[in-house]
């Protein structure tokens, strides 16, 4: 006798609660209790993301053309920011001194808080005169990136703790998600608010308003911090010497490799700079409106493929899926080196292509930090890639500055197409990226030949 099975209607709330629960499963373990501190942990990282955003980004280079900054110091705040990042490298020297630091960490981003929201916002109000307020502004800058020197590999530590192997590339691709998505959509509510009272000639007292925002968003920001468990270590504490911090990691020649790969990407993915930016806005008068619009899709592909990704990197490794994604990354600077009058459509194409694969590269270097990292003294590694990782930038900006001067004002025509230095430039890149995948695959190899981590 056969029966009629009546499907069972899921009700909106029933399918709300079933997409919560297939959200909850990529921090939630159960009887692990670092589960409740893993979602503090996602607050925390779109918190922290989206304050960076409000107050850096596109509205802090307005901030500095409403000072009337030219291209040299645009030039040296970048500079400044790399610089002062290479302190990373004797953060451990503080740090591994103390067998407790979350209170530390957390004061020292207070100060980093208020100094690159509250202070850096009454800079133009001050009274001193342009230069003095540059100057100013260059110095907090570098104060600002020096305290986050200081802290950042400690920071790494203690949180890594509470994402071990078995739940890391769930947890990173919904924090990549999440801050892509809570990103977004802050920048275009903040974009738009901005732009109207531009319009009306109160463009810093807008940009004003986001500061305002943004320590708001401190307060819960720092309360999240608070609740995030610090672990206790299970190596003994001691003092590092100064010399550890510059011989020690050169010792560890598995982990270099690690090293390696962070470098190669940093300076390669820093020479265009904000060069062709410019290429798109002065040469080919491009609009704000469109540029935006175009990068809007960047979370289009977070969304749809950073699952795809995930499975990737769960079936195989973090470096193999991660040197794939970097070379088919690479023609996409080919693409845009084509982009000229009459060719304006291959921008949206070669710039949503990059968007594809780098959510892949963008969830790949979540984790390659951590590989075949030694157990002992994590503070000091994790200092020390941080530092070459900022390194490696600071030669990238350095090689495309003194590329820019060196091929400044070069005009020639191939098939067609003109091309300048700006597009020069960025078909050099391409073929530099393309042998960076090739070289993190190498180091992928060399890795599962010696059985470590890849």
């Amino acid at each position: 006798m056969q029966t009629d099975e009546t499907p069972v209607k899921r009700t909106p709330r029933s399918t709300i609660t079933g997409w919560y629960h297939k959200f909850e499963a990529n921090w939630m373990v159960p009887g692990d209790e670092s589960s409740t501190d893993r979602f503090y942990l996602i607050r925390y990282n779109i918190t922290a993301n989206v304050i960076a955003n409000l107050v850096g980004g596109n509205f802090f280079a307005g901030l500095m053309l409403l000072l009337k900054a030219d291209n040299s110091f645009v030039g040296l705040i970048t500079m400044i920011i790399f610089g002062a990042n290479l302190l990373q490298l004797f953060s451990p020297y503080v740090l591994e001194r103390f067998e407790r630091r979350k209170k530390l960490l957390i004061s020292l981003r207070v100060a980093m808080l208020f100094i690159n929201i509250v202070f850096i916002g009454i800079v133009p109000l001050l009274p001193l005169s342009n230069s003095g307020r540059l100057t100013l502004l260059a110095l907090s800058v570098f104060v600002v990136n020096a305290l986050n020197a200081l802290m950042a590999p400690g920071f790494s530590v203690w949180h890594i703790a509470h994402i071990p192997q078995r739940v890391r590339i769930s947890y990173f691709s919904v924090v990549s998600v999440l801050n892509g998505v809570f990103v977004a959509v802050v920048n275009l509510a903040a974009s738009r608010a901005v732009d109207s009272f531009k319009q009306g000639g109160n463009e810093l007292l807008g940009l004003g308003l986001l500061r305002v925002v943004a320590l708001l968003i401190c307060v819960y920001d720092i309360y999240l911090l608070t609740r995030i468990r610090e672990l206790p270590r299970t190596d003994p504490v001691r003092k590092i010497k100064f010399s550890d911090l510059l011989i020690k990691p050169w010792k560890e020649r598995v982990y270099l490799r690690t090293v390696l790969v962070v470098v190669l990407w940093s300076m390669i993915a820093n020479i265009p700079g904000s060069y062709y930016t410019v290429y798109l806005l002065k040469d080919l008068n491009i609009s704000y409106s469109y540029i935006t619009l175009i990068n809007m899709f960047n979370v289009v592909a977070l969304v749809l493929l950073t699952p795809l990704w995930r499975r990737l990197i769960d079936r195989s490794s973090w470096l193999k899926p991660l040197s794939w994604a970097i070379m088919l990354f690479a023609p996409h600077y080919l693409l845009l080196a084509l982009v000229a009058p009459g060719q304006l459509w291959l921008y949206p194409v070669g710039a949503i292509m990059g968007f594809i694969f780098l959510v892949g590269i963008s969830l790949g270097f979540t984790g390659v930090a951590y590989i075949n990292i030694p157990k002992e003294n994590q503070t000091l590694f994790i200092g020390f890639y941080s530092t070459m990782s900022n390194l490696g930038a600071l030669v990238g900006a350095s090689v495309s500055r003194a590329f820019m001067t060196a091929f400044e004002g070069t005009s020639f025509s191939l098939l067609g197409i003109p091309f300048g230095e700006k597009q020069v430039m960025m078909m050099v890149v391409g073929f530099l990226m393309l042998g960076a995948g090739f070289t993190v695959r190498m180091v992928y190899q060399r890795n599962a030949l010696e059985q470590a981590e890849t």
